[in-house]
């Protein structure tokens, strides 16, 4: 019979800035272990890992890379195993696509969860029943006859509101917490009152129908309709953190009760810890080779140059969870993009003829790793001159468009002011 262990999560961690421009974002440690119990004597072991970034274009301030890891796993036991993994790295709401991930064992796909933030896929509240019943009101406002505004107030004595709404153009609170919508055009309003039926105000002409519903069934269609698509076969795990971001804003909002959707969906673009979680079957005695490749973004800078640089860091550090770590063999190939040349990177990077960059290491490297890449194969003094100028890349490039006709109109000048001074004479 397989034992189910959770050995190590699961080698490196990917970490990438919560913004594009912003400073690298650095964790103490894995945010693995916040999920996962680590086997203190684990026995299995990397023998070998290759790990490539593939890099294309994406935005001038952050490169788009496909990262690949790819592990030699050894179990020495007389015992087959099956070993709970996680591989951990930091991704937003708003550019994560999990379409883009592929986990293997031996070439066979697995299949993964995904866990936002440590909230666990099966998290729920602890501070409402997401099952009790409440009131769903739907409000349809119409345009006024002298095109002011059609305002619905929601007094926040009426309790726990979650609201969403399309065509909406305005909205104020109060001290006291109530919430005022506004709108010029016809707009739809879902008010949902996990108290019962909300009170309300509307200054124009409306339409409103109610039902009696779970508040589950409602923030699940809601959440449906804006993640489903994307998240297909792992919205329990949207599910869960968007529970929790509620409670938060609930409990940090004591005196405001009335939230708005747009107010989760604010935290969208900002980056959280995500795991990938899946189980590996080791039979005894045996190697297996596990393989996860997904797709991120660079961190990018400018300060002091004249171009942007882009940095990928990668920590190697949790692969010291295994019984043992043999070789690692890096490639980084940027040879698509703009930014080509590595210009600084925690291991010795070797250009190659084809202009991809390796490295190999026997052992675990003591540093985890982090390379810069940049549009030129090193930072000279006239590009930190023109940084500290003000100048950057566009700049230079308009003014070499501009350098020939102003060198040919000079040209002229002085061949017309030469031949001027000709027929003087």
């Amino acid at each position: 019979m397989k034992r189910l262990l959770s050995c190590a999560l699961l080698v490196p961690v990917l970490l990438l800035p919560a913004q594009a421009n912003s400073a690298p974002t650095r964790w103490e440690g894995s945010p693995g272990s916040e999920v996962l119990s680590v086997e203190e004597n684990c026995p299995i072991s990397v023998t070998h890992e290759d790990l490539a970034f593939q890099i294309d274009q994406g935005d001038s301030y952050s490169l788009e890379a496909q990262v690949t890891a790819r592990y030699q796993m050894e179990n020495p036991t007389e015992e087959g195993r099956a070993v709970q993994m996680a591989f951990s790295l930091e991704e937003s709401l708003w550019d994560f696509d999990p379409a883009s991930v592929s986990i293997t064992a031996d070439g066979r796909a697995l299949p993964f969860q995904l866990i936002w933030d440590g909230v666990s896929p099966d998290y729920q509240p602890q501070t409402f029943d997401p099952d009790q019943t409440g009131t769903l009101c739907t409000f349809i406002l119409t345009p006024t006859q002298d095109g002011s505004d059609n305002t619905l107030t929601l007094p926040a004595s009426g309790g726990r509101m979650w609201v969403t709404y399309d065509g909406i153009h305005s909205y104020s609170g109060e001290e006291d917490g109530s919430v005022t919508l506004g709108t010029s055009e016809k707009a739809t309003v879902l008010v949902y009152g996990l108290n019962g039926a909300p009170d309300y105000t509307v200054s124009g002409n409306y339409t409103v129908t109610t039902e009696e519903l779970p508040f589950r069934t409602v923030f699940q269609s809601y959440l449906e309709e804006r993640y489903g698509t994307r998240f297909a076969g792992h919205m329990d795990s949207i599910q869960a953190l968007k529970y929790r971001q509620l409670e938060e804003l609930w409990e940090s909002w004591e005196h405001n009760p009335i939230l708005l959707a747009e107010w989760i969906e604010n935290s969208d673009p900002s980056a959280l810890p995500l795991q990938f979680l899946y189980t590996v079957d080791f039979p005894p005695e045996s190697t297996v080779e596990v393989a996860v490749t997904y797709t991120t973004r660079s961190d990018g800078v400018r300060k002091g140059t004249a171009d942007w640089q882009h940095t990928f860091t990668y920590l190697l550090s949790p692969a010291r969870h295994w019984a043992d770590f043999g070789t690692l063999d890096l490639t980084v190939d940027a040879g698509e993009s703009d930014y080509p040349y590595v210009i600084d990177s925690s291991l010795p990077l070797e250009e190659q003829p084809d202009g991809s960059y390796t490295a190999h290491t026997q052992g675990l490297p003591e540093e985890d790793l982090s390379f810069t890449l940049y549009s030129a194969p090193q930072l000279s003094l006239s590009d930190r001159v023109t940084a500290s100028l003000g100048i950057t890349t566009y700049t230079l490039a308009f003014f070499r468009l501009l350098l020939v006709p102003l060198v040919l109109l000079l040209a002229l000048i002085v061949f017309l002011v030469w031949r001027r001074r000709r027929r003087h004479k």
